[in-house]
Parts: C-alpha cells; structure tokens; sequence
C-alpha cells in the first residue's frame, strides 16, 4: 500500500506545513479499528495533505488526512475524511510559549468534553442549529484532536481578505451568541467547569505573546510618525501604551462578578468559521472552529475582536451598534428557552460591559487585524510574529505596508483617541 503524504511540490511546498511523523498508516489503522469496534479492519489507502497553508493559521498544524479501509468480512472499502489538528511539536521555542497558554490541553478538553456538552443544550432549545465539528478522537499523547473533515459537507473558508458582508456577520453572531448563552448555563448546572478556563490570549498566568502585541504597536507607532493624517502625535501615544497594553487587554479577559460571563471562543474571526454556500454562493450553513484559546471571560472579548478582524469596511464603520443589537437579542432568548438563572444584561448593561472593555478594540485593530489582511505570506509563521530579529521587523513593517490595513488604523486611531482608550492611566 501507498501512503501519500505531502503532493505539494517545489516552491510552494514552502508554504505548507508538514505533517506529524507519527501520522501513518499503522497509526489510523489501530484508531479505526478502536472507534469501530473492529479488530480485524484494515487500512488499504492513505492520502494526507496539509489542511491549511502559511498565513491562514498561526498557532497549529492542520492536516487532511483521507483512509480507504475495509471492515471485517467485507468486500468493499469504506471510505473517510478527517482533519488532524496538532501542535507544533518539532519546534521547542514555539512549543513552550503554547504549553504557557495550555493551548492543546485547552482544545482537546473543549472538543471532548465541552463542545459536546454545549452541543446537547443548543439541541434541547426551539431553535436547535449545529455549532461544532464532532469529534472523532482526542489524542492526549500527541497534542492532537482528530474530527470530521467538514470538507466533506462542502464546508470552506471565506475570503478572509475580503472580509464579512451583513449576511455572513449576522449568521456569525447567531451562532456565537448561542455558544455564549449555552456555556453560562451549562456552568450555572455544573458550577465551575468552565470558569478554570483562563488561559485565554490575555490571562494572568503568562505573557508568552507579550512581544507581539508590544512589537505590532511600536510598529503601529512608527506607521503613525510617517503618515500625513496621523503624525507623531498618536505615534508617542502608541509608544507611551506599549509597556501598558499587556495590562489593559487582560482586564478585558478578568471576569467581574456584577457583569455577564462566559466561556467565550477567544479568536473568533473569518479563519475560524466555515461555510457552507448555496450553489448562488448564499451561505447556508457556518461551524465555529478553532478553541484553543477559549476561556471564562467578558463577551465583550470575542466582539470586540470579531468586529475588528472580520467585517467588510463599511459595516465595520458604521454598523457595530445594530450588531450588538442582533448579538444581544440572540443571546437573551436562547438564555431564556434554557430557563438560565442567572444575571441576563439588558441591551443597555451589554453596551456598558462592553464599552468597559473597549481596549481589546485597540490591540486587534492594531496588532491582530493587521495579520489577517495581510497577503504577503513568505515569512508568515509564528517565529515572525514573536522574534524581535531582522525578519521580524521585516514582517512587521511589511503588514504595516498593507493599503487595506492601513486605511482601518487611519479611521480607528482617531475614534480611540477620542474615547480616551490610547491615554495611559494607571
């Protein structure tokens, strides 16, 4: 038998990351033959390929992996399609910052535990929908999650380039307020099994992408010195919120006890979504991905950051409002149809809360956004984004060339500014 692993050739197989060593033959032949509760079922073809390639996804290895097998007595081979997600576990540096965020433990808990769990109370409600991928395994020795392979459905990523239109943000907040909604209840029936997730982007446990954040602001500070609508008057107040802006995004992340908490995804945006389209190209369906960084926090996180990553110019300038609006009505009847008993914000409170947390606002317009827009993906891995070395800087300055990118800053900085989230206050 032939295993087929990375087709990608010459070039562009520099854009791709490779596959685990471990990721044989051998190895999903013993998990099918578990999960089907077959002994005698063999492996007769294996094709993997990369799932994703260099700008698309920053923090793991997303692998496709397609098994021909055949069952005990049978004739005729079956097939299956899944997506292994894994770690980046040649590369220690990266390593080490991940195990300071509990990232893969975070994930595989989610996936085998939560989401599941989640799942069943979004069924029980009026307006069941599916959220999640299911789960096919979680392989605690290999920091890795194996589920379905929503390719096969016909699932497939949006243009993060482009960025979301009404129809595609409406359906994205449905299905985040309904994920928000389900885990304050399922943690108002199981008390604390989701508030000991806080290792979220911010947390108080590490610091780990601390350069990053405080490197693409020094950057965004340099951007604002040179340009003729900014100048250096946000360019010393970026400068001044550097050695603050780890401190003001994590109290973003600091659930507080007179407001509304949650399990929130904690990178919500385009990448971490998949469609599925009408043969019209309408979106009929969309499944949240990606939980590596979920953890107990204010709402107001995965708002804030999906509203400054993912939506087209025009809604992002001017709809937010009516967003939070759509967000907050999905939110309070779902929590309502599970009869959860705690603290429901009105729209008003919800506006407040997330005003208090407007600084995620700022450090995702510039820092994270800037990432997702750009199209220049050479050098585009996580050493890029964390090493202060010459490639780094590089980087950096060439993200900071985006017109796209550069346009958002331009309109934000101002608006920030005069809502007092670039002053250093304490």
């Amino acid at each position: 038998m032939v295993v087929q692993k990375e087709e990608i050739k010459g070039e562009a197989a520099a854009d791709f990351h490779p596959a685990p060593v471990w990721l044989n033959e051998s190895y999903l032949e013993s998990l099918l033959q578990s999960k089907k509760n077959d002994a005698g079922l063999r492996v007769t073809g294996l094709d993997i390929k990369p799932a994703t390639s260099k700008g698309e996804n920053y923090a793991s290895i997303m692998t496709r992996v397609k098994v021909s097998y055949v069952k005990s007595g049978a004739k005729n081979p079956e097939k299956g399609s899944y997506i292994v997600k894994t770690t980046y576990e040649n590369d220690p540096f990266i390593s080490n910052i991940f195990s300071g965020y509990q990232a893969s433990t975070t994930e595989m808990l989610m996936y085998e535990k939560i989401l599941p769990k989640l799942s069943a109370l979004i069924d029980g409600t009026q307006q069941p929908e599916k959220l999640f991928a299911k789960t096919l395994h979680v392989d605690y020795e290999h920091d890795a999650i194996i589920f379905e392979d929503l390719a096969v459905t016909n699932h497939v990523l949006a243009d993060r380039l482009a960025g979301f239109d009404l129809e595609h943000t409406h359906m994205a907040l449905r299905k985040l307020a309904k994920m928000h909604a389900a885990a304050a209840v399922l943690n108002e029936r199981q008390p604390g099994v989701l508030t000991k997730l806080d290792h979220g982007i911010f947390n108080r446990h590490t610091e780990g992408f601390g350069p990053f954040f405080q490197n693409m602001m020094g950057e965004g500070a340099e951007f604002a010195d040179t340009c003729p609508e900014l100048g250096s008057y946000y360019g010393d107040k970026l400068r001044a919120l550097v050695k603050r802006v780890m401190e003001y995004s994590t109290r973003v992340y600091d659930p507080q006890p007179d407001e509304f908490n949650t399990l929130v995804h904690g990178d919500y945006w385009v990448n971490n979504v998949m469609l599925r389209y009408s043969e019209k190209k309408e979106p009929l369906d969309m499944i949240l991905i990606d939980f590596q960084f979920s953890s107990w926090s204010s709402p107001a996180v995965d708002l804030h950051y999906f509203f400054n990553t993912s939506l087209q110019k025009n809604i992002r300038f001017h709809q937010q409002d009516a967003l939070i609006q759509f967000y907050h009505k999905v939110l309070v009847d779902t929590l309502k149809d599970l009869k959860y008993g705690g603290y429901i914000p009105s729209l008003r409170q919800l506006v407040l809360q997330l005003e208090k947390g407007k600084f995620m606002a700022v450090i995702v317009s510039l820092a994270c956004n800037g990432i997702m827009l750009n199209d220049q993906t050479a050098d585009a891995d996580f050493l890029s984004l964390i090493q202060d070395d010459e490639r780094g800087r590089n980087f950096r300055r060439l993200v900071y060339s985006n017109k796209k990118f550069q346009e958002f800053v331009k309109h934000f900085l101002p608006l920030f500014d005069r809502s007092g989230l670039l002053d250093v206050t304490d």
